[in-house]
């Protein structure tokens, strides 16, 4: 479907990543793994090209005598820091129970495959997003409300063990960080991030595992049940962030990318979704309508930056985001950016 708000923006057209072939990065990459091992090495499926992975290029592919496995190329402008990153999250998460794709290695040197890459598991089935629309939404928002449900402390204590700083992934920390320096660059936009203030839950008493990017495309499905989760934007803060950024990806970002589809078809997966998720644990519409405005407004502001997917860019886009948000909040905005 989309990726994130601020975090997740795209440069453009032809990155050296996205220039080269399939045919060439599976020649290139299968060059690196014979420099890595000592015994013979060869494909018994060649990479092919999976769908989805708006930010990076994904590839199942299978060595002889062993499991099939994922290839993740990130953009050029992305470090090796990100991926290591990712690689900690991932084993962590997996310890306290939540599937996620193990990350196997991580390759700094951008020349290979035209940006840092990382070599993980496949995980099996099939996106919930290829189910039915009624299950669609039981499956995404049962799941999501589970994992809302875990006990976050464990998962705090080993980030701090491993000195990654709070700011980074903690709320309210990391909130009141992004609010600052939106107030800092955009000062007209400074009634909006008071009224933010106002209305986000700042004061870390609910907290929970967030994905940051929870929708249909993310989450696999497989014999019945949930058997694994992609494509983490990590951070650990209130429970409508996942909430309000599911919505704006179906009520409003879907719109975007395929305006062909009924808009009641959204309505009714969110729909089910938010009553799935109540089935486990409670809502909270004002928090989820704030984050909602907090998500739409970094993404108006990359947009109109010139960063962002493209579709996210385009002058209807941007005046939606600003839509819900007067409508929302009651303020008129004059941007300035």
């Amino acid at each position: 479907m989309v990726s994130s708000s601020e975090r997740r923006t795209m440069t453009a057209p032809c990155l050296e990543a996205e220039c080269k072939s399939d045919q060439q990065i599976a020649a290139d990459f299968l060059s690196y793994l014979q420099s890595q091992f000592e015994d013979p090495v060869a494909y018994e499926v060649e990479p092919t090209r999976l769908t989805g992975g708006f930010d990076a290029r994904l590839y199942r592919y299978q060595l002889v005598d062993q499991e099939p496995r994922v290839l993740r190329i990130e953009r050029p402008e992305r470090k090796e820091e990100g991926l290591l990153y990712q690689q900690f999250v991932y084993q962590t998460l997996n310890q306290q129970g939540l599937k996620t794709p193990v990350i196997h290695h991580v390759c700094g040197d951008k020349s290979i495959l035209g940006g840092v890459f990382a070599d993980m598991d496949l995980l099996p089935g099939r996106t919930v997003f290829e189910l039915a629309p009624e299950l669609h939404a039981k499956v995404l928002g049962e799941s999501m409300a589970t994992m809302h449900e875990m006990d976050v402390r464990p998962i705090v204590e080993a980030c701090r063990q491993s000195d990654v700083p709070d700011e980074l992934y903690l709320s309210p920390i990391s909130h009141q960080k992004a609010l600052d320096s939106l107030e800092e660059a955009h000062p007209w936009a400074s009634e909006l991030v008071g009224w933010l203030r106002t209305h986000l839950p700042l004061d870390g008493r609910d907290l929970a595992v967030i994905h940051g990017d929870y929708h249909g495309n993310n989450v696999m499905f497989d014999n019945g049940s949930v058997s694994g989760i992609l494509d983490w934007w990590f951070s650990v803060s209130d429970p409508a962030v996942d909430l309000a950024h599911t919505m704006n990806v179906y009520l409003v970002f879907a719109r975007q990318i395929d305006p062909t589809m009924l808009p009641h078809f959204w309505d009714q997966i969110i729909d089910g979704v938010l009553k799935a998720y109540q089935s486990i644990r409670p809502l909270n519409h004002e928090h989820i309508q704030a984050f909602r405005v907090f998500h739409l407004f970094g993404v108006f502001i990359a947009g109109a930056t010139g960063v962002g997917l493209e579709f996210m860019r385009k002058p209807e886009s941007q005046r939606d985001y600003l839509s819900f948000i007067e409508q929302t909040t009651g303020l008129t905005l004059s941007p300035s950016v």
